[in-house]
C-alpha cells in the first residue's frame, strides 16, 4: 500500500478486520458437547463404598437426560462374578437386559471391563446402603439408584444434593415414567 495515508490504511485494516474475524468464526470447530456436570466442580468417589454391600437389586430413581428425552424405569442387578469383578445386569421397562462387566479399581470406581466404556464413580451411598449415587468423571452419565422405586424423601434429597456439589445441571435431572 505505498503512497496510502496512515490514516487511510489503518481505515481500510479497520473494515477488513471485521470480515476476517467472521470468517475465522466460521471456520472454528464447534464446541464439544457439553456432559451434565461442570468439569470445573470437584469430583470424587466415597471412601464408604464397599463391594459387597453394594451387591443386589436396585432400581433406577433417577438420570440426566436431555430435555424431554423418555426416562424408563431400569433395574439393576449387580453381582460378584467368580473372577471377582462385578456384574451387572440393567434391566429395562421393555424386558431387555444389558449386562456390563466392572472391575473394582479404588473405593468406588468400576472400570468396565465389557463392554468397555468410562469408569463409573460411586459417588455417594448412604449408610445402610439403601440409595447410591453413580456417575462418569466426564459428566455423560450419572443416576441415583435406591432399593425401593419410591425412596425416602430424605435420602433422595441427600442424593440430589450430592450431585449438585459435583457439579450437575440438576434441571437435567429427570424421574422415570
Amino acid at each position: 500500500m505505498p503512497g496510502l495515508s496512515f490514516r487511510l490504511r489503518f481505515g481500510l485494516l479497520g473494515l477488513v478486520m471485521p470480515g476476517l474475524v467472521i470468517l475465522a468464526a466460521c471456520a472454528a470447530p464447534p464446541p464439544a458437547e457439553r456432559g451434565f456436570r461442570d468439569l470445573a466442580a470437584p469430583f470424587a468417589s466415597t471412601q464408604r463404598f464397599a463391594a459387597e454391600r453394594f451387591l443386589g437389586e436396585w432400581v433406577e430413581v433417577a438420570r440426566f437426560a436431555a430435555p424431554g428425552a423418555e426416562v424408563p424405569v431400569a433395574r439393576h442387578l449387580y453381582r460378584r462374578a467368580t473372577t471377582g469383578q462385578i456384574v451387572a445386569d440393567v434391566t429395562g421397562a421393555e424386558g431387555v437386559t444389558a449386562r456390563r462387566v466392572f472391575a473394582v479399581e479404588g473405593p468406588g470406581r468400576l472400570r468396565p471391563v465389557s463392554p468397555a466404556g468410562e469408569t463409573l464413580w460411586v459417588l455417594w451411598v448412604d449408610e445402610g446402603f439403601r440409595t447410591a449415587v453413580l456417575g462418569t468423571p466426564s459428566g455423560s452419565a450419572a443416576f441415583i439408584l435406591d432399593r425401593s422405586a419410591t425412596p425416602a424423601p430424605d435420602r433422595l434429597r441427600a442424593a440430589q444434593e450430592i450431585l449438585q456439589w459435583y457439579g450437575y445441571d440438576m434441571a437435567r435431572l429427570q424421574r422415570p415414567l
